[in-house]
């Protein structure tokens, strides 16, 4: 946005809005007040003769359309010229401000955690958020600004990102405890043919276990169809069926407290390598790159 009647503090209004969802909560982020917020937010709209926020005393303040992509534009400039600060502070050694970190809902336990605890505890001068979803939704989130990178599988990724691989592993089948295959050391998938599959049912899994059993010369035939990872495990450990994972539990156990067995593939299948990505068109602000190189060394195989 070349437009020199746009201020910063104006930009991270707009942000705090858009994180926060009220003017109060913004105002009560950036240290000023409510009027302040609603005052700097009316002049952007007026000097880009746009509507960027609703403001609903019920429902907060939410960002248009217009706002959406007025926000990535907003979040870049405020994080580049953060980390211009600091270096014009001489911090050039250190990282700071706020990290929106997105991830693919079903592997986000084994990621998320992990990667912000010791993140911040190595950059204490970070915050990291985080948003999760499908891989379309973090996806659309990266391009539009609402997270700066986020782990994602390298599956049907849209145009317009890039990516850094972390680490890749075979899937591997889920058995209830009683199972009569249970005891073998691995399985091809021909063996489990003729049982009810349990599908993990969040954007792309299906495309990318269906490429599985097409590689084992199978068609998918799913019985039962779960959104969460933890209800495809249950319903396994129940017996209703049985399922594939890529991320393994440090448990095998259910929510329940019953068993559940994992067992390699002994057919050649795709793989699916969990990625780290971000939308191209610019470098990454300097606590993203930290955070980057973070992960590579956190989650190396």
């Amino acid at each position: 946005m070349n437009l020199p009647n746009v201020t910063l503090r104006q930009l991270e209004y707009l942000v705090a809005v858009a994180e926060t969802g009220s003017l109060t909560g913004a105002a009560a982020r950036c240290h000023v007040s409510q009027g302040a917020v609603s005052l700097a937010l009316t002049e952007l709209e007026r000097v880009l003769d746009l509507q960027l926020v609703v403001r609903s005393p019920r429902r907060g303040a939410a960002l248009t359309a217009a706002g959406q992509r007025v926000l990535a534009d907003a979040r870049r400039v405020v994080g580049a010229l953060g980390d211009l600060g600091a270096q014009a502070r001489g911090l050039s050694r250190t990282v700071g401000g706020t990290l929106v970190v997105g991830c693919y809902a079903p592997i986000a336990p084994f990621h998320l955690p992990a990667a912000m605890a010791t993140f911040e505890q190595a950059n204490p001068g970070v915050s990291v958020r985080f948003v999760e979803g499908s891989l379309p939704e973090i996806g659309e989130h990266l391009l539009t600004g609402r997270c700066e990178i986020a782990f994602l599988y390298d599956q049907d990724l849209q145009p317009g990102l890039a990516f850094r691989r972390l680490y890749d592993q075979e899937p591997k089948v889920l058995l209830p405890q009683g199972h009569r295959l249970r005891r073998r050391r691995a399985v091809h998938l021909r063996d489990l043919a003729g049982d009810p599959f349990v599908l993990l049912d969040v954007p792309p899994s299906e495309h990318y276990f269906r490429s599985v059993f097409t590689a084992a010369g199978l068609d998918m035939v799913v019985a039962h169809r779960a959104r969460s990872f933890e209800l495809a495990r249950s319903l396994v450990a129940r017996g209703l069926g049985y399922s594939m994972t890529v991320q393994q539990p440090a448990v095998s156990q259910s929510y329940e407290g019953l068993e559940v067995v994992s067992l390699p593939l002994r057919d050649a299948v795709p793989t699916t390598p969990v990625v780290l990505g971000w939308a191209q068109g610019g470098p990454l602000t300097r606590r993203a790159q930290a955070f980057a190189d973070h992960c590579a060394v956190l989650f190396r195989p």
